[in-house]
């Protein structure tokens, strides 16, 4: 249809409408060629395009090892706060040098303290330390990324 064709048949609705109900009739036609003329634009409308999904993580190298992942995060999240810190990578740090005490030099931690000091040096001990109770500050920032990366490398000289 035609521009020409489309207004003569609403003048001819609006005319049959108001001769039909007077200005009810009117006012009913009017809101029925609106509503025509909202469809029939909008099925002229193109659909839009479908956004796919946002893409899944892309799986990289080390997908495999969730293992790596955790540390990796807890020690990356352990500069947030001094509680952070106790309670995310301190006891994640504690596991490891434990396994690594009981693996490579034959020492129980949770028996022989003492040999556990001397592994990781008097300087870092107190992050370290068991016997510590964990803080519930969560307005000091935790260990600096120096500090942390000098706890891993001790960790990886055990």
């Amino acid at each position: 249809m035609n521009a020409a064709n489309i207004a003569l048949a609403a003048a001819v609705l609006l005319v049959a409408g108001y001769a039909v109900g007077g200005q009810l009739g009117l006012f009913a036609a009017v809101a029925l060629a609106a509503i025509a003329g909202l469809l029939a634009a909008r099925l002229r409308i193109p659909a839009a395009p479908r956004r796919s999904s946002p893409p899944r993580r892309a799986r990289d190298a080390n997908a495999a090892f969730a293992a790596y992942r955790r540390i990796e995060t807890a020690l990356d999240q352990a500069r947030m706060s001094r509680r952070v810190f106790d309670h995310t990578a301190r006891p994640l740090l504690q596991r490891l040098l434990a396994a690594l005490l009981a693996d490579r030099r034959r020492v129980d931690m949770a028996k022989d303290i003492r040999a556990a000091r001397e592994a990781v040096g008097d300087d870092l001990w107190p992050l370290l330390d068991p016997a510590r109770p964990a803080s519930g500050d969560s307005w000091t920032p935790g260990p600096s990324t120096q500090t942390l990366a000098r706890i891993v490398d001790r960790l990886e000289d055990v």
